[in-house]
């Protein structure tokens, strides 16, 4: 084997060519693991997730869907943390369980972010209702959770 000469561009080109070459059998490999590993970036978020477990509008009450006017509740079910919501016309009551303060940062679909803070019982306001879908992450020295998109 000739020592390579790479102070010649030619020469550097045609040696990483070659040793690109040599590694075409292994290009599937290389990327499904590389799809592999990128897929862990985001599995924080994802143990974090607080799927809905329960949705006041999608239930049938006497035989009919809730009326405009009337409360919905709506309950984000996650380890160790849950969200409680009761949202009306123009506002939003929640409470994080178990009980404890926090800060509650909600994000809108257009992506706007604000906080707000839970008492030490877990209460919280949103004195408006977003526009859109909004999810909500909660910090509390219990954990942190993050609440699936939902319309309002």
């Amino acid at each position: 084997m000739t020592r390579p000469r790479w102070d010649d561009d030619e020469r550097l080109f045609e040696d990483l060519a070659e040793a690109v070459r040599d590694t075409a059998p292994f290009a599937r490999t290389i990327a499904e693991r590389a799809e592999g590993a990128l897929s862990w970036r985001t599995i924080d978020e994802e143990l974090l997730r607080a799927t809905l477990t329960f949705d006041s509008s999608l239930e049938p009450a006497a035989g009919t869907r809730a009326e405009p006017g009337e409360t919905r509740l709506l309950v984000f079910t996650s380890t160790p943390l849950s969200v409680e919501l009761e949202v009306t016309d123009d506002q939003v009551v929640g409470q994080i369980l178990p009980p404890g303060a926090g800060e509650i940062h909600i994000e809108t679909s257009d992506g706007a972010e604000y906080s707000i803070s839970a008492n030490e019982s877990g209460f919280f306001e949103l004195r408006s209702l977003p526009a859109g879908e909004v999810r909500l992450r909660c910090d509390t020295a219990t954990g942190r959770v993050v609440t699936e998109w939902v319309r309002l």
